[in-house]
């Protein structure tokens, strides 16, 4: 074997290399940068605040807690629905800005990359969620279960959904629940939580 082929082989070699380590690389972004091209298009705000996205306008003007939550249509003898963490119920009013729409998503969002949706094992005691109409403003609430410990930060992303999120819209909401005001709010859960009654 010459020197000739030995640096054709070495070049070769080398080449082979930095192709598959590009390979491996770009395969380890790529679903990174699928995953936030799909992502649905936000807007941020804070509670208290109406929040105007391109399809909707929300705005979230409390957040209850709750030990455990009464089922729904209960007349006091059936167990509550109750949870080692905590349940958030945030209400929220919304209108539709051109057409009627239902807030298909909601999930709260806390720091570390923890997401909540809606609590499944609490599905008897939810509302119905409402179809919001242009012009008028329609009050629902949502229900989360999540540890105590994630309270701190929660952020509310609630959004139309849809076949493809990365044209749909949604608001990210602040939820203001620094340090201090989840453990308060956590400290004052309450039991048997009416989620259905109408003034609570």
């Amino acid at each position: 074997m010459n020197t000739r082929e030995v640096l054709l082989r070495g070049g070769a070699g080398l080449g082979g290399t930095v192709l598959l380590a590009g390979a491996m690389w770009l395969h380890s972004v790529r679903p990174e940068v699928r995953a936030g091209a799909l992502d649905p298009i936000r807007t941020g705000g804070t509670i208290g605040e109406q929040v105007t996205t391109r399809d909707f306008s929300v705005r979230v003007d409390r957040v209850d807690a709750a030990r455990s939550v009464e089922p729904g249509f209960s007349l006091g003898t059936t167990p509550a629905v109750g949870t080692d963490g905590v349940y958030l119920i945030v209400h929220l009013r919304a209108t539709a800005r051109w057409k009627p729409l239902r807030l298909a998503s909601a999930a709260l969002e806390t720091p570390g990359g923890y997401t909540f949706g809606q609590d499944p094992r609490a599905r008897s005691v939810l509302l119905n969620q409402p179809t919001f109409e242009p012009m008028i403003w329609t009050s629902t609430k949502l229900l989360f279960e999540l540890p105590k410990q994630r309270v701190d930060g929660a952020h509310l992303v609630v959004g139309t959904g849809g076949l493809l999120p990365q044209l749909s819209a949604a608001a990210d909401i602040d939820l203001k629940l620094d340090k201090d005001r989840a453990a308060r709010l956590v400290r004052g859960a309450t039991d048997r939580y009416k989620v259905r009654a109408e003034n609570s």
